[in-house]
């Protein structure tokens, strides 16, 4: 708010730097900087643009002696402006006025200062702060799309690529739960998990610059992976001395070759046997076994002929038991495993399985049963490795 006008001073410009209309210009301009320290937009707490602005307009007349005496005498006349510029005085009628001489006691024209670009050190920090930050987002988009794998082609259409064919050459008999997974090269650390869409490995054409479909790898295959490439969310993987390919991180899941097996016998458990159920059974006879199980957990029965071949495999649940009728008369190897959800894809417990063979031959006909019992009462069993009993 401007300061209230007096007959001496009527715009106030005294009276915004505490000055009388006689001080001297040493007075006017100290008055200025002593001000200015206190009011400048840029000091805390007692800065004030509008009454800065005010004092400054203030100074720029007081500080100039033609416009401060321009004012003063306007100020005793009553003709001020609010500009603080006085105008010409009407001519007298019937005086002469010379055509090129500009009239008595006119003060010169008050002409803005030119416009100029601000200098470096009178930008705020806070601009150049942003700046900064837009030049560094700058680059990182530049980066990253530099890195950057190139799209796929028709990524919205099911890839035509061949699934690739199991390794292994008794894959036949799990094919009721889908194709047997495949191991590519390397150190497994990923294994693919089933999905809607089928796990596609890509290859990069360096020709093209484009990603091409190179097969479709069944779930629970084991991979090797060097790196990801976030973005494109792929992971780059090993496939042979040729070069490497690239799969969904979607599609992938971290485990070795061991978690991936668990984890294939695991989805494909099937159905849970029920008490008493042949498993696999080859060739016939006379020959009667019974078999008990005494355990707190299932338990599968195998007896091996002289060929190491099955010759029997039992499912029994806690406490169960059953006659097989119709063996084969001799000696047989006998194993069994304890464990939970049994697996018929891999023809062993999915979880917490624990396998043993009993020491000597088992002779069918046999008149007394084969009875599995907690393991601190049956000493006479050897443990045997989960993939040893697995084998057919």
């Amino acid at each position: 708010m401007l300061p209230a006008r007096s007959r001496l001073d009527p715009d106030g410009y005294y009276h915004r730097l505490d000055l009388e209309p006689s001080a001297s210009r040493t007075a006017i301009v100290s008055a200025f900087r002593a001000k200015a320290r206190i009011l400048h937009p840029d000091v805390p707490n007692t800065g004030n643009a509008g009454a800065f602005v005010a004092m400054k307009q203030a100074y720029d007349v007081l500080s100039n002696a033609d416009r401060r005496a321009a004012y003063d005498r306007a100020a005793r006349e009553g003709m001020v402006r609010p500009d603080g510029v006085v105008p010409p005085r009407p001519a007298a009628p019937g005086a002469r006025q010379s055509p090129n001489r500009p009239p008595p006691n006119r003060p010169p024209p008050n002409r803005p200062p030119p416009n100029r670009p601000p200098r470096p050190i009178e930008i705020p920090v806070v601009i150049w702060v942003g700046l900064g930050a837009f030049l560094c987002l700058c680059v990182y988009q530049v980066v990253v799309h530099l890195m950057a794998l190139p799209p796929l082609p028709n990524a919205g259409i099911r890839p035509n690529a061949a699934t690739v064919a199991p390794l292994s050459p008794s894959a036949h008999e799990a094919i009721l739960y889908g194709p047997t997974p495949v191991r590519l090269a390397g150190t497994p650390n990923f294994y693919v998990v089933p999905a809607a869409s089928p796990a596609v490995l890509w290859r990069l054409d360096a020709d093209r610059n484009v990603l091409v479909p190179l097969a479709q790898l069944p779930p629970f295959s084991s991979v090797e992976a060097v790196r990801l490439v976030r973005q494109v969310s792929m992971l780059e993987v090993l496939v042979n001395e040729h070069g490497n390919g690239f799969i969904s991180a979607d599609h992938l899941a971290p485990g070795n070759a061991a978690a991936a097996r668990q984890a294939y016998c695991s989805y494909n458990a099937g159905p849970t046997p029920t008490d008493g159920e042949l498993l696999e059974r080859q060739g016939s006879g006379s020959g009667t076994l019974e078999v008990e199980n005494r355990a707190v957990q299932p338990v599968v029965v195998k007896l091996r002929d002289e060929r190491d071949a099955v010759a029997l495999a039992v499912f029994l649940a806690p406490g169960g038991n059953t006659v097989v009728d119709g063996l084969p008369d001799g000696i047989y190897h006998a194993e069994f495993a304890i464990g939970e959800l049994w697996s018929r894809a891999c023809g062993v417990f999915a979880a917490g399985m624990r396998a043993r063979r009993l020491e000597g031959g088992l002779r069918v006909p046999s008149d007394s049963p084969l009875v599995v019992a907690p393991d601190a009462t049956q000493p006479e069993a050897a443990d045997i490795p989960d993939q040893e009993f697995g084998r057919r």
